[in-house]
C-alpha cells in the first residue's frame, strides 16, 4: 500500500568556520506523504504534516535528505525513484532557471518566456532538433525508455513538480533566481515539469556536440568560392600532432595528404548552391566555422601495471561552456534498493551523468565521430520537393506554433524530406533545397543508459550498460575495481560505403541518392579497448586512429568516420605525462588535469624563431622575441590571486619569464593567422569571422609539403608587386604584437603577466549570448591557454579579446581499490546554488581555479544532518 511521505526538518543546525558549510543550515531529515491516488486513501494535507514537511507526492519511505559544507545533495532512500524524486525537488530549488531555459531551448519555446526576440532562435531549433519528419526527438526517446527509466523519470517530475507548487504557494522558502527579474520576461510562465522535458533539457547539449552540420555548410560555402587547393588546406581533417587514442602499427604508412584534395575538384559543383548553403549555415549547427579554440575535453584510464596501489585510476575534465550556473549539479543518492551513485548529474535530468558507484567510475569526452551530413537537393521542376533517384519526393510540410509572453501566438509552416530531414534552404533560382541528416533524428534508447550504468558492478556490465546509447556522441573511460580499464566510444554512426574525397562527408553532399546512408555501424566495429597493454588509454578529442593524418578519413578502413577533431596536442601532453611513471596516483591525476605547458609552443616557437632571426623587428617586435626565446613553455597568470582588479604580480622571477612568454606567444599567434590566410578569404569575398582556427596555421608551419598550397599561402595577394614569404609574415606579426603588449604594459617584459589579458567569466546562458551581461559573474585571472590540458583556450582573440569562455565543466578523478568503494575527488567552476547571497553561490569556483579537488563524499553518513527548513535556498 502506498503512501503520501513528506519531507522532515532535521533538528540542529551545524556551524562552520568560513561562513559557507554544512551551514547555512539547507539540509534535512525527511519524513514521507502519498496522494493516495492509486489505493483511494486520503493523503494528509498540509495541516496534517509534521511542522516544515515539504511534501513529494508519491514517496514510499522516509527520505534522508543532507547538505555537505559545499552545498552537495546528499540523498538516502529505500526505493531508487524517491532518490530521485527529492534529487528533482532539489534541481529546481537551486537551478530552475537552467531547467526551464534547458527544456525551452532545443524545443523552441524561448519566446515563452522573453518573447518575440528570441523568435528566430525559437524556430531554427524547433525546426532542427527534430526527427527527420519534424516530431519531438524527447517524445520518441521517452517511448523507447526502459520501465525503470520512465518509472525514474516519472518520480524526479514529481520532485520538480512539488517545487514548482512550493513556489507558487509561497512555502519552505522556495525563490526564483535574479533572472526571472529580467525586464523582458514578464510574469514568469512556470509550466509544471514533464518526463519528456528531461530528455529535452539535453539536447541542445548533444547538438552542440554531435551536429557538425554547420560545419559542412561552412566548408562548402568556402568550397564555392575558392580554388579547391585553397579550400582543402583551410578546411581540410589534417591534423599536425601523430598522437592518436589507438597507436599506430606502422607511423609511415599513411597516404601522401597532398594528393586527395585534387579529387575534391569533382565532388559536386557547390558554385549554384553557395547562397543556399550561406542561408541554411545561419539556421544549422551551432559551431564556429572551423574553429577549433573550443575544444577541450579529456580523459583517461590508468591501470594497475601504472598505479602505485595496484588500484585502476580514473581522471575526466570535459570541456563546455563556462556557465553561470554551471553546467553540472553535485549529488550522491544512496538507495537501500540498490541506488548508489555519486558525481555530475545535470539539472532536469534524474541520477548522474558522469560519477561513481561502489563498484567502478566512469568519465566522457566528446568522439566527433561524422554522425551529420548537409545535402544539395535538385529541386522538382514545380518546386513541390526534392529529386532522389530521378522521382521526386514531395515536401512534408509541418505546421509549428511559437507562443510569446509578449504579443499572439505565431503559426510558422516548416517543410522536411523524409529521408533526410529539414530543409535548411531553397533557392528557387538555382534550383537547389540544402537539408540535413543527424544521428539525432533517430535518437531513441540513450537515457536508458543512466539507470543500467549506476547499477553497473564491473567493466563488461559497465559495456553491456553503454550499448544503450545512440546519440551523445561520447568517448565513454571506465575503471572498476577489479583493476580493468576500458574506452567505450559507444554511438550510432552511419556507413558510408561511398565515403571518399569523391563523395566527402565533411562536404555537403549530393541529394540524387548517390551519398545515402547505410546501416549502423555495429558497437563491436567501432574503435575500443579493454586493459590495453600500455597501462592506459586517454583521448583528448582527437584523432582515434590515425585515420585522419592524410586529410582522408575514409580511406584506411575505418569504419566510423571522425571530422573536426582536435588539433592533438593536448593528448600528446596527457600521454607523455602518463608515460613518465609507473607510480600514479590520484594527486598524479589532479595534477596532469592541472598541467599548463604549451606542447603547441614548443612545436611552434623554434620555427618562428628561426624565421625571425636577424630581423628588423622594431623595439616592441624584438622585445616579444626575447620573451619568446627565454619562455620555458609554461602557461602561469604570473598574478597572485584571481581577482583582476586586486592581483598583484608575483615575484619568482621564473613565473614572471613564463608569464610574459606565454602572453607573447598568444597575442603573436592570431596575427600569424590573419597574415596567412585572412587576405586569400578577403579576396573571395569573406570576411573576419571566416577566418579558421588554428589547424592550417600550425600545418603551414609543420606540414608545409603536405598541403595542397603550402607556403604559397605566405604571400600577401592585397600587395601586387611584392612576394612575400613566410620571414615577412613572421616578422610583420611579431612588430604588431610587440607595438600592442608595449602599448597596453610598457616595455618591461617583467610587468608583461598573462593573466592581466587571459581571463574567464562565467556567463548567464541565454541573456549573455544577448548582450545582456548582468547576470554573468567575473572576470576571474585563469592561466593556461592554447591547447593545454587544462585547456583554456581565449576564444576571441581576434581583436585582441583573450577572454576564456570555454574550459573544464568539471574535473573529476578516482580510484578503484579492490576491496573498499571507488573514492574521488571532483572540482567545480562555481557552486551549487543559483542564488547570489547564497554562499554555495560560487564557493568551489576558487578551488577550481587554483586546480584544488575537494573529495566526493558517496556515503551519506559521512555528512551530519544539518536543517533545510524554512528555506532550502541558503
Amino acid at each position: 500500500m502506498r503512501r503520501g511521505i513528506w519531507i522532515l526538518a532535521a533538528l540542529g543546525l551545524m556551524a562552520c568556520d568560513d561562513g559557507g558549510a554544512s551551514g547555512g543550515g539547507d539540509s534535512s531529515e525527511a519524513g514521507v506523504a502519498d496522494s493516495g491516488a492509486d489505493s483511494g486513501e486520503t493523503a494528509p494535507d498540509a495541516a496534517a504534516a509534521p511542522e516544515g514537511a515539504m511534501l513529494i507526492p508519491g514517496l514510499t519511505a522516509p527520505v534522508d535528505v543532507r547538505f555537505d559544507d559545499y552545498g552537495i545533495l546528499h540523498v538516502k532512500c529505500a526505493v531508487d525513484d524517491d532518490c530521485l524524486a527529492a534529487q528533482g525537488y532539489y534541481h529546481a530549488a537551486h537551478r530552475f532557471v537552467q531547467m526551464d531555459i534547458g527544456r525551452r531551448f532545443p524545443t523552441g519555446r524561448l519566446a515563452e518566456l522573453v518573447g518575440a526576440v528570441v523568435l528566430d532562435t525559437d524556430r531554427g531549433t524547433r525546426h532542427t532538433i527534430a526527427t527527420r519528419t519534424g516530431e519531438s526527438v524527447a517524445a520518441q526517446i521517452w517511448a523507447t525508455a526502459d520501465a525503470p527509466t520512465r518509472s525514474g523519470l516519472e518520480a524526479y517530475t514529481r520532485g520538480v513538480n512539488a517545487w514548482l507548487d512550493d513556489l507558487k504557494a509561497g512555502r519552505h522558502g522556495a525563490a526564483l533566481p535574479d533572472e526571472y527579474g529580467f525586464s523582458l520576461i514578464g510574469e514568469p510562465r512556470l509550466d509544471p515539469w514533464e518526463p519528456t522535458d528531461s530528455i529535452a533539457a539535453t539536447l541542445l547539449v548533444v547538438r552542440q556536440l554531435t551536429d557538425s552540420s554547420g560545419d559542412d555548410l561552412f566548408r562548402g560555402a568556402m568550397l564555392a568560392a575558392l580554388p579547391p587547393a585553397q579550400a582543402f588546406d583551410l578546411f581540410g581533417l589534417m591534423p599536425p600532432s601523430r598522437s592518436t587514442v589507438l597507436p599506430r602499427e606502422d607511423e609511415d604508412s599513411a597516404s601522401a595528404p597532398a594528393e586527395w584534395w585534387r579529387l575534391i575538384d569533382a565532388h559536386l559543383e557547390l558554385r549554384p548552391a553557395r547562397d543556399a548553403l550561406l542561408a541554411a549555415a545561419r539556421h544549422a549547427g551551432p559551431r564556429a566555422p572551423l574553429s577549433d579554440v573550443d575544444f577541450g575535453s579529456n580523459n583517461w584510464v590508468v591501470g594497475p601495471s601504472r598505479s602505485a596501489s595496484g588500484h585502476a585510476l580514473l581522471s575526466n575534465d570535459p570541456h563546455l561552456g563556462l556557465s553561470t550556473p554551471p553546467v553540472w549539479y553535485l549529488v550522491n543518492l544512496e538507495s537501500e534498493a540498490g541506488l548508489h551513485v555519486a558525481g555530475a548529474s545535470m539539472p532536469g535530468m534524474p541520477a548522474v551523468v558522469i560519477g561513481q558507484n561502489e563498484h567502478l567510475a566512469w568519465g566522457f569526452t566528446t568522439t566527433f565521430f561524422d554522425t551529420a551530413d548537409v545535402y544539395v537537393e535538385q529541386l522538382a521542376p514545380d518546386g513541390s520537393g526534392v529529386l532522389l533517384d530521378g522521382e521526386v519526393v514531395p515536401f512534408l510540410e509541418r505546421e509549428f506554433t511559437f507562443e510569446r509572453n509578449d504579443g499572439e501566438p505565431l503559426v510558422e509552416t516548416m517543410a522536411y524530406v523524409p529521408h533526410h530531414g529539414p530543409v535548411l534552404s531553397i533557392d528557387e533560382e538555382a534550383g537547389v533545397a540544402i537539408t540535413m541528416r543527424w544521428a539525432a533524428q533517430d535518437a531513441d534508447t540513450d537515457v536508458n543508459y543512466l539507470g543500467a550504468l549506476a547499477r553497473a558492478t564491473n567493466l563488461e556490465e559497465a559495456r553491456d550498460a553503454l550499448t544503450n546509447l545512440t546519440t551523445i556522441g561520447q568517448n565513454v573511460v571506465v575503471a572498476d575495481r577489479g583493476g580493468h580499464i576500458g574506452w567505450f566510444p559507444y554511438n550510432r554512426v552511419p556507413r558510408r560505403p561511398w565515403a571518399g574525397m569523391e563523395r566527402a562527408p565533411f562536404l555537403p553532399l549530393p541529394g540524387d541518392g548517390s551519398a545515402e546512408w547505410g546501416d549502423w555501424v555495429p558497437y563491436e566495429d567501432l574503435p575500443q579497448v579493454i586493459d590495453p597493454e600500455a597501462g592506459y588509454v586517454a583521448t583528448a578529442n582527437n584523432d582515434m586512429t590515425g585515420a585522419l593524418w592524410d586529410g582522408d578519413p575514409a580511406n584506411e578502413g575505418q569504419l566510423a568516420l571522425q571530422e573536426s577533431t582536435a588539433l592533438g596536442y593536448r593528448h600528446e601532453r596527457i600521454v607523455q605525462r602518463l608515460e613518465a611513471s609507473d607510480q600514479h596516483t590520484v594527486d598524479s591525476m589532479n595534477d596532469i588535469m592541472a598541467d599548463v605547458r604549451s606542447l603547441a609552443g614548443e612545436r611552434l616557437v623554434p620555427h618562428l624563431l628561426e624565421a625571425s632571426d636577424g630581423a628588423d623587428l622594431g623595439d616592441g617586435g624584438a622585445l616579444l622575441r626575447g620573451a619568446l626565446e627565454a619562455w620555458d613553455l609554461e602557461c602561469p597568470s604570473g598574478l597572485d590571486g584571481i581577482d583582476p582588479d586586486t592581483a598583484a604580480p608575483t615575484d619568482d622571477p621564473g613565473v614572471a619569464a613564463a608569464s610574459a612568454g606565454c602572453m607573447a606567444f598568444h597575442v603573436l599567434l592570431p596575427r600569424l593567422r590573419r597574415g596567412a590566410f585572412a587576405d586569400e578569404l578577403f579576396a573571395a569575398g569573406f570576411d573576419e569571422g571566416s577566418v579558421p582556427g588554428y589547424r592550417p596555421l600550425y600545418n603551414l608551419l609543420l606540414r608545409a609539403p603536405d598541403m595542397a598550397v603550402g607556403d604559397v599561402w605566405w604571400d600577401d595577394v592585397s600587395t601586387e608587386e611584392v612576394v612575400e614569404g613566410r620571414a615577412d609574415i613572421v616578422v610583420a606579426a611579431m612588430r604588431d604584437a610587440g607595438t600592442f603588449l608595449t602599448a597596453q604594459f610598457g616595455d618591461d617584459v617583467g610587468a608583461w603577466r598573462w593573466g592581466r589579458l587571459h581571463t574567464m567569466s562565467l556567463r548567464a546562458p541565454l541573456f549573455s549570448d544577448a548582450g545582456v551581461s548582468s547576470y554573468d559573474h567575473g572576470p576571474f585571472i585563469n592561466d593556461g591557454g592554447y591547447y593545454t590540458v587544462d585547456v583554456a583556450n581565449p576564444s576571441g582573440s581576434n581583436g585582441d579579446r583573450y577572454t576564456q569562455r570555454a574550459g573544464p565543466s568539471m574535473r573529476f578523478a578516482c580510484e578503484a581499490p579492490a576491496d573498499t568503494p571507488v573514492r574521488c575527488t571532483i572540482q567545480l567552476p562555481g557552486g551549487q546554488r543559483h542564488f547570489r547571497d547564497s554562499p554555495h553561490f560560487d564557493d568551489l569556483l576558487r578551488k577550481w581555479l587554483v586546480n584544488e579537488p575537494i573529495p566526493l563524499i558517496a556515503d551519506v553518513s559521512e555528512v551530519e544532518p544539518t536543517l533545510v527548513y524554512p528555506t532550502p535556498n541558503p
